[in-house]
């Protein structure tokens, strides 16, 4: 962030610089906490009632397909990050649950990745039965799990950086667009003008984020299905 205060100091028009950077540093830290909403003080004074019944609760039509895309291509990504990872987990599920089977060829019935689909109870949880691990699998699946978690722990930097450098991208299209040359405008009108101008990367910087999130997630649930197979093994 540093690097492009800098940059920007060097423009001729100092005080939009100046402004460039302490607008796009508030906008980057937006990203990283809560949504929260901007009510301006005189909407409030013209209803002492809130629109809940005006309120969506759903997207919009064709939004949820798109939204149903993009996170496909996110589990994608992980997938295709951790193909192994997923082996472990799928090697261990199949001696503890049950698969779906197709009744009329009698092939297991897979997902959109190629991996088992398990049965459920009526409930939604897996049907599955940890004690037919025998203490020798149990080992084996530490074993695998604890030494995988070096390669799955770089990997998930990996993402992590990827996220940093697709926010940094972001900043900068933001005080590009903060900055640009169009004769007078107000601070709210080149911060409009920037969110515009970067739009496309910020959307990339929240994908890339969620990636890096989700490999997170992962790898800290591996650490723990870990370290309950140790605890089951001194048990």
């Amino acid at each position: 962030m540093s690097d492009i205060i800098e940059h920007l100091q060097t423009l001729d028009d100092s005080q939009a610089a100046k402004q460039a950077g302490r607008v796009v540093g508030e906008i980057a830290r937006e990203a990283d906490g809560p949504v929260e909403p901007d009510i301006d003080p005189d909407r409030t004074r013209e209803t002492t009632r809130t629109g809940f019944s005006r309120m969506r609760t759903d997207w919009r039509p064709g939004e949820s397909v798109e939204v149903a895309g993009v996170i496909q291509q996110a589990q994608g990504i992980i997938h295709r990050t951790f193909p192994d990872a997923y082996l472990v987990m799928n090697e261990l599920w199949m001696l503890v649950r049950e698969p779906e089977v197709n009744e009329d060829t009698g092939e297991i019935i897979t997902d959109l990745y190629g991996w088992p689909q398990w049965k459920k109870w009526p409930s939604g949880a897996y049907i599955e039965d940890y004690t037919k691990l025998t203490s020798r699998e149990r080992d084996d699946f530490l074993l695998r799990i604890t030494t995988g978690l070096l390669e799955w722990e770089q990997k998930s930097s990996t993402l992590w950086l990827e996220a940093m450098l697709a926010k940094g991208r972001w900043e900068e299209s933001m005080a590009t667009g903060f900055v640009a040359p169009t004769g007078r405008a107000t601070v709210e009108e080149r911060t409009q003008r920037g969110r515009t101008f970067a739009a496309e990367d910020r959307y990339h910087a929240i994908f890339r984020a969620a990636v890096s999130r989700s490999a997170e997630a992962l790898v800290k649930s591996l650490e723990r299905i870990g370290q309950r197979l140790k605890d089951s093994l001194t048990a």
